[in-house]
């Protein structure tokens, strides 16, 4: 019989294989040695996290609480699965209850994860090729979000990027799909549980988020956002634009479509777009956010959960005011940022 490191280091080699339902067979049985072991459901829920079964794991995340009431990491954890498992009112709640706790609880700031080499050369061929390849099959495509920012402000790509964005007309999100897959693509990470956008990594490494724009019906709208399926629409997080029309542009790569004003656009998201700011995270503080929605509090709280594990006060310091923007009077942020401001005093 194996014992529980072996079943531990087995299940770690097998997520680094993306075996995932081999690495999920070894963590059940570590946990039936020690349902204690916050290691093994940390990795367990990782695993089944990829294989879209996390709720499963749901009722050994409660056992795991009963030994540890107190732990931030049970807490973001069910966060996640509930999260994933469209039940956003719960996966609410649990952020929030790690929330709490971090503001009660002595800890060792955890390390950031280091930052993929980004290789601005390949990156910026790949999207031209990828949008001529959407041109010539008439999918009307463009250059959005960061990767038009760095495009139209520095005339190349950011630095700090760490993918490319291009937008989609809603209505071709199939099409473009498939043709990305006939074409060296594979869906990354389920797409993070989204049907908009749709994330995509190349057989030569370069990570792409496909970000559908639709028209909307009930308000003549461009919107565009993160959007899960199977949950009320109005649970998404939905970005407004202006109209947005393309012109051709020629590339080294061949004719593309971009956009005719992408000014309007970068204003839109965000603001005062000119000024270069490495901290501005764009699903939480976008400045055409349609609402404070359950899915868009479900990633600020995430979000900030794991920065203030880092001591990212910083970065925390938009995040928070953006919080406090739309809910002035929630209690947990009033104390969440007055700790913040303690905390950027000391430093």
């Amino acid at each position: 019989m194996l014992q529980f490191n072996e079943l531990i280091q087995n299940g770690l080699n097998f997520i680094n294989e993306s075996a995932f339902p081999q690495a999920v067979v070894q963590f059940s049985a570590a946990l039936e040695i020690a349902p204690n072991s916050l290691a093994a459901i940390r990795h367990l829920t990782e695993a089944a996290l990829n294989l879209g079964t996390s709720q499963q794991v749901i009722p050994h995340i409660h056992t795991c609480m009963q030994y540890h009431p107190t732990s931030i990491l049970l807490h973001q954890l069910l966060g996640v699965v509930y999260q994933q498992n469209k039940q956003l009112p719960q996966a609410i709640e649990y952020y929030r209850a790690a929330l709490n706790l971090l503001l009660t609880t002595q800890f060792k700031p955890s390390k950031p994860a280091p930052k993929a080499n980004f290789d601005q050369s390949l990156y910026e061929a790949t999207l031209w090729q990828t949008l001529h390849l959407f041109r010539q099959n008439n999918l009307r495509s463009f250059a959005t979000s960061g990767t038009l920012l760095g495009l139209t402000r520095d005339k190349c790509l950011l630095p700090f990027d760490k993918d490319i964005d291009i937008g989609i007309d809603w209505g071709h999100m199939p099409q473009a799909i498939e043709l990305l897959k006939q074409n060296g693509w594979h869906e990354h990470k389920g797409s993070y549980d989204l049907i908009n956008p749709r994330c995509f990594i190349h057989a030569n490494g370069v990570i792409l988020d496909l970000c559908g724009y639709g028209v909307e019906q009930t308000s003549g709208q461009t919107i565009s956002g993160l959007w899960m399926s199977g949950i009320p629409f109005e649970w998404n997080r939905v970005t407004v634009y202006p109209k947005i029309d393309l012109v051709d542009k020629q590339t080294e790569f061949g004719t593309v479509w971009h956009p005719e004003k992408p000014e309007e656009i970068l204003q839109a998201l965000y603001g005062e777009w000119q000024i270069k700011d490495a901290n501005f995270d764009t699903i939480i503080c976008a400045k055409n956010l349609r609402a404070f929605t359950l899915l868009t509090q479900c990633f600020a709280y995430s979000r900030i959960c794991v920065l203030w594990q880092q001591h990212s006060w910083v970065k925390l310091k938009p995040l928070i005011e953006q919080v406090r923007r739309y809910h002035p009077a929630d209690e947990l942020f009033v104390k969440l940022e007055h700790q913040l401001h303690m905390e950027l005093k000391d430093e």
